[in-house]
């Protein structure tokens, strides 16, 4: 069997320590992209509910100036059969 001095041991150590220090700081790296990227997702999706209300809105303008027209055509129609009641027959 092959003697393992102190020396080899140290250096040995001091490469598992850097190893164990490199992998902590891809961690927290990942932690810190994690947090940005989870911030811009939060962004988008509030911005898309945003959105998504302005297009139901314009969605729904279309169908409130149809029932507006509606109603002032039946309200001139109305009016007209009411004027023509009151004021006789010419």
């Amino acid at each position: 069997m092959s003697e393992v001095t102190l020396s080899e041991i140290e250096r040995r150590l001091s490469v598992c320590e850097q190893a164990v220090k490199d992998l902590s700081d891809k961690i927290t790296a990942t932690d810190h992209n994690l947090v940005a990227t989870t911030t811009t997702l939060n962004s988008v999706l509030a911005t898309l509910g945003e959105l998504k209300g302005a297009v139901e809105s314009l969605k729904a303008r279309p169908a409130t100036m149809w029932d507006k027209l509606i109603y002032a055509v039946i309200g001139a129609a109305g009016a007209a059969i009411i004027t023509y009641l009151i004021g006789g027959r010419a």
